[in-house]
């Protein structure tokens, strides 16, 4: 079963994401289900997670699983609702387990569908894609309706899941079909058993449909994210394909793609590549596996990346100017405000925030304290080189890649301050509310309970004479001393003793996070000297205990 569907390389790949399937299963699996919206950047997993709950739950025999992907539907609303109710009749017949074609086009899916009742119940539908000029808003009617339709037929719930939902929009430039998402909230709203289960690649126009208060589906779903891994996560699926991997190399493969699974999958294949060609195992090795992948034109990141640059340009107005903030703002050492990018381009400031604008739009950027990043750290690196004419072999040798090892290694050092700088601001904001909870001590590595005193002060710390600095001081009847490394490695004893040296004599309770996790030396020192210590994977289950403990 599936082997359409989820290929068996897929399934044995799947990590992580317990969190995110219990969610899942607890919203649409309820007495009274909820409809949800995975939310999440391209490629970080929404897809695959989507088809591991279907795999889970497909022997269920109280639920049908529908998956859709709108981007394969959307080019005409006659189109979409041939297709839209095809999907349905496939899953409820052969439920992923073969090719869909005779679903999806007339007169074959009449052929496909063995009960004569639900045959006849297609009628009105076939009837009316016959017309010279058919009628689009009965037709997006019909086929919303059929969700409803065929879980009265089979006495199930029916899961609606529409991947890539934003194609939809596509849909609202033909006539009749302007009130698209009217139509399928007046059906959703209708519906007695059917749930849905939305996601979707361009997050600003996903929030545009499940935030914005004009949206017809506003406040209509839930909101469950899907972040990047978590080191901890890196490693169970690296693990996956090499089994003893060191700390150091897992540290740059966690660095390299960003916590993306997709980068992380392929960065690793083609390090079994190079192994599997007499290579072993090292640092440099894990460097030539990521630049390979990234800058030849036969690596499936650089087929990405470039796939990803240029359907968001077309979906973006003014294409030469957005090429030129791209590759302005890949290449540039520091993050630049909207006045340094109108400098250099010579255009108005004006002119260049509608384009900056569109490059929001499309997913392509943030805004953080006036400055614009990259949402994808390794599409900004693909854009600095490929763009500007700088690509390389599939299995390059290290010598022919100092300068560009060289140049990558400055570029992620800088790419780790900045998410070291902005995981200072957020241990900040989760000490602000802290509030007498109590929390289970093993966040802290402690075995007791640990209870979070309210602060009347907290911020960056530095001595009047400059040469001692604290990430946080949180101050108030009890103080807090707090260090943050947000490196690819596992802090050691030494950071731990220069840190206890440092700020023992500020403060009675320190606090050491690292995004990596502690050698065991440093576990040992700590549990001696009383120093709390959190993983990137402790501070997420704070965030989460804090907020529901508010």
């Amino acid at each position: 079963m599936l082997e359409y569907f989820y290929r068996r390389d897929e399934q044995e790949i799947f990590s992580a994401r317990a969190k995110e399937l219990s969610s899942m299963e607890s919203y649409l699996l309820s007495k009274r289900p909820a409809d949800i919206h995975l939310s999440g950047l391209r490629r970080i997993g929404k897809t695959i997670l989507i088809k591991e709950f279907i795999k889970r739950h497909i022997s269920d025999k109280n639920i049908l699983p529908v998956y859709i992907n709108l981007e394969e539907i959307s080019e005409t609303p006659e189109d979409f609702a041939l297709k839209f109710v095809g999907w349905h009749v496939y899953w409820y017949y052969a439920k992923g387990s073969k090719l869909p074609f005779n679903f999806l086009h007339l007169p074959s899916l009449i052929f496909e569908i063995q009960d004569k009742e639900l045959r006849e119940s297609l009628i009105p539908l076939t009837q009316e894609l016959e017309k010279a000029r058919p009628d689009r808003q009965k037709l997006l009617q019909t086929c919303f309706g059929f969700s409803d339709l065929l879980s009265r037929f089979a006495g199930k719930r029916v899961m609606v899941f529409l991947d890539e939902f934003q194609e939809i929009n596509n849909l609202t430039n033909f006539d009749q079909t302007k009130n698209i998402l009217k139509l399928l909230r007046a059906a959703k709203d209708r519906s007695e058993n059917v749930v849905y289960c939305i996601s979707g690649s361009i997050i600003s126009e996903m929030e545009h449909v499940t935030r914005d208060s004009q949206s017809p589906l506003f406040n209509q779903f839930t909101h469950i994210p899907i972040k990047a891994y978590t080191r901890e996560e890196t490693s169970e699926l690296s693990s996956k394909f090499i089994a003893d991997i060191d700390n150091r190399s897992l540290g740059l493969l966690h660095l390299y793609s960003a916590g993306n699974p997709f980068y992380l999958v392929h960065i690793l294949r083609k390090l079994m590549l190079f192994i599997d060609k007499g290579e072993e195992l090292s640092e440099g090795l894990v460097k030539r596996s990521f630049i390979s992948e990234t800058l030849s034109p036969s690596g499936m990141i650089h087929s990405y990346c470039n796939y990803l640059y240029s359907i968001s340009l077309q979906r973006a107005k003014g294409y030469g100017v957005l090429k030129a903030l791209l590759d302005i703002i890949a290449t540039s050492e520091e993050a630049l405000t909207q006045s340094e990018l109108a400098r250099l381009l010579k255009m108005s400031q004006g002119a260049v925030r509608v384009n900056l604008k569109e490059l929001q739009n499309v997913g392509l950027l943030f805004e953080k304290e006036r400055k614009y990043h990259y949402i994808d750290s390794v599409l900004r690196y693909w854009v600095a080189y490929v763009q500007n004419g700088v690509e390389v072999s599939d299995f390059p040798k290290e010598k022919d890649l100092v300068s560009i090892i060289e140049e990558m290694d400055k570029k992620f050092q800088r790419v780790s301050q900045e998410l070291g700088k902005a995981r200072e601001d957020t241990i900040k904001d989760l000490m602000k509310r802290f509030a007498g909870q109590e929390i289970d001590g093993a966040i802290f590595g402690t075995s007791r309970k640990v209870k979070l005193p309210g602060f009347k002060k907290v911020e960056r710390y530095i001595s009047t004479d400059g040469k001692t600095e604290i990430d946080v001081l949180a101050e108030n009847k009890v103080n807090w001393a707090v260090e943050i490394k947000w490196k690819g490695r596992a802090a050691g004893i030494r950071e731990i003793e220069a840190f206890n040296r440092k700020a023992s004599s500020l403060s009675s309770r320190l606090w050491f996070v690292s995004k990596a996790g502690f050698t065991e030396e440093a576990r040992s020192f700590a549990l001696i000297t009383g120093i709390y210590l959190s993983s990137e994977k402790d501070i997420t289950a704070l965030q989460s205990l804090v907020h529901k403990n508010q």
